[in-house]
């Protein structure tokens, strides 16, 4: 009777052992750094769309659990190297990538930036024309357009009179003080933040054009527990389902 028991209890943990074996979802590490309307943070707590979409992302499948990493913009390309994430979202493989062993997955989001000069009556698109003359306030580590998308700090100091920082409503507030000429700022976010200061609008020109056009994309590891293929499948599905557009319209993205 004992070596029946022995037996039966052998049998039921090898089972359950492998149940969980087969139903444990994978860790998918998130990268992310300061870059509103995507990642924002606030008294230590992380939020905007990148999480979103993460929370979405969980609980579409249960495959992987999706969590997000703190990083920054410059630090990002060695922490992913040591290993510290698997896959960043809204990321360009032109923004520092094309060098590092990553798959790109489909564009699954395009956007864009503008330049911002404080308003004023002798001012029209023309001030736009010709940058080189003017003053910067733009985010440490960010690639730009106007530079060539080189984000050494160096580079852009011994090219450009530019200051680098870390806060982008700092930026917005530099151009409206007259503490520089021009900002760099996304469009969605320059949107979130004129909604929230609707006073500051008419204190800003906005350029037509574009500093740059992104294509989002979610940049994935080689050798991660999940490949583009699959990241494309799950974006594909729940573009279908309506998932992705209900967090666009969160954020008043078309």
């Amino acid at each position: 009777m004992k070596k029946l028991f022995l037996g039966i209890s052998f049998i039921l943990c090898a089972f359950l052992l492998n149940t969980s074996t087969v139903t444990a979802a994978d860790t998918i590490r998130v990268g992310g750094y300061l870059f509103p309307p995507f990642v924002e943070v606030n008294k230590g707590k992380y939020s905007g769309i990148t999480i979103d979409l993460i929370d979405e992302l969980n609980k579409f499948q249960e495959d992987y659990t999706f969590v997000f990493v703190n990083t920054s913009p410059k630090r990002r390309y060695t922490d992913s190297g040591k290993g510290k994430f698997d896959i960043m979202m809204f990321e360009d493989k032109n923004w520092g990538w094309k060098d590092k062993p990553v798959d790109s997955s489909d564009i699954f989001l395009k956007g864009g930036e503008v330049y911002i000069t404080k308003a004023d009556p002798s001012k029209d698109q023309s001030y736009f024309d010709n940058l080189k003359d003017k003053s910067f306030a733009v985010i440490l580590g960010y690639h730009y357009g106007f530079a060539d998308f080189n984000a050494d700090d160096k580079y852009l100091k011994d090219n450009f009179d530019i200051q680098l920082g870390m806060i982008h409503d700092s930026n917005i507030k530099k151009v409206l003080v007259g503490r520089c000429d021009v900002s760099v700022v996304t469009i969605s976010y320059l949107k979130k933040f004129l909604k929230e200061n609707p006073d500051k609008a008419g204190q800003l020109l906005l350029s037509d054009k574009l500093d740059q056009e992104y294509n989002h994309t979610i940049l994935v590891k080689k050798d991660t527990a999940i490949d583009v293929l699959t990241i494309n499948k799950l974006l594909s599905q729940m573009k279908e389902k309506g998932v992705l557009n209900r967090v666009w319209e969160k954020y008043g993205i078309q």
